[in-house]
């Protein structure tokens, strides 16, 4: 078997688990997911932790080659390496390295998961989302389209020979609207995910 089915296997049969779990939206299958996931990196932490165990074990019993060398002139036996001990190690970087393949094929898996469970949840708040939109962009134009009324109530009061002033002058309130505008730019946002109609931009925007 190789490392990627070493990998898959290692989920403990997925497919089987969300059989018998029954999810009702995904949600459940999402969670069996994540928990086997954390397993499988504290095994991970465990694994590595035992390595460089081993190997700082092995190491600091080990004789550089030159003093084996002199072991040997002195009538001394080769000794090489436990054979349990590098039998272990092997046995242990062999398993992280499945683990690591069934993280990578895990996580991307969650990732997907998390992203259709977004999706359901949006989808299922769209009503919501539209009206509350619509009813944000609109108020956005009629505010507009009363400021557009205020600049031409400035106009007036200026044509009598009144001061341009007017009480709310140092605040922009979303202006009066053009072209370039963020609001007409929402709107058209909207119009693309079908929310509004352009008559119904236009409408808003008259006032």
């Amino acid at each position: 078997m190789d490392v990627s089915a070493c990998a898959i296997s290692y989920f403990g049969n997925m497919n089987m688990v969300t059989r018998n779990i029954q999810p009702i939206d995904g949600a459940d299958v999402l969670a069996v997911l994540d928990r086997r996931l954390a397993e499988l990196a504290a095994r991970r932490d465990e694994i590595t932790a035992e390595i460089l165990q081993l190997e700082r074990t092995s190491s600091s019993s080990r004789a550089p080659q030159s003093g084996k060398a002199e072991l040997l002139l002195q009538g001394e036996e080769f000794a090489p390496e436990p054979a349990t001990a590098l039998t272990r190690l092997q046995a242990l970087h062999a398993e992280r390295a499945v683990i690591d393949q069934a993280l990578l094929i895990g996580r991307n898996r969650q990732t997907r998961l998390q992203m259709d469970r977004e999706a359901e949840i949006w989808a299922a708040h769209f009503h919501e989302i539209a009206k509350i939109e619509k009813r944000r962009l609109l108020l956005a134009l009629e505010l507009q389209a009363h400021n557009r009324k205020r600049e031409d109530l400035r106009d007036k009061i200026a044509a009598a020979g009144g001061a341009r002033y007017l009480p709310t002058d140092n605040f922009e309130m979303l202006g009066v609207g053009d072209l370039a505008d963020e609001v007409l730019e929402a709107g058209m946002r909207l119009v693309a995910d079908g929310i509004v109609t352009e008559a119904e931009i236009a409408r808003g925007r008259r006032g």
